[in-house]
């Protein structure tokens, strides 16, 4: 199986809060649409820090991780993801500049997705979140 990337959308998840309450409209939901590489072996997603600083996605501090580098601190943003018709609130590890964008397993778990190995394409099944 080679590499699995998909058409994410990660949004500001106060401005999307906003957009669910009716409070503001989508268009005016901060957002960026990116290429992620699904990586299973990820707990959280990770975005490069200059895609949180654009998104302006609230920190929500820092905490020591597992990363592929080893036992590091990392930070930790919130974010809204989309992925096709389905959204998911996350953790967000964010990286450094020019990094690639991941989607793990939290994300895709709320969201109902699997991958199939086969394949190497998402499967839909129920979600935790709509």
């Amino acid at each position: 199986m080679g590499y699995i990337y998909v058409d994410a959308v990660f949004y500001n998840p106060i401005d999307y809060t906003e957009f669910v309450l009716g409070k503001r409209r989508l268009e005016d939901v901060k957002k960026t649409s990116l290429k992620a590489l699904i990586d299973t072996g990820t707990t959280f997603p990770a975005l490069p820090e200059d895609v949180v600083e654009k998104l302006d996605l609230p920190i929500h501090g820092e905490v020591e991780a597992e990363t592929a580098t080893g036992r590091e601190k990392v930070k930790l943003a919130l974010a809204i993801i989309q992925i096709e018709d389905r959204t998911a609130a996350s953790y967000i590890i964010i990286k450094p500049r020019g990094t690639t964008p991941l989607i793990g397993v939290v994300a895709l778990e709320q969201m109902g997705y699997r991958v199939d190995p086969v394949t190497g394409k998402l499967i839909k099944g129920l979600p935790l979140m709509l």
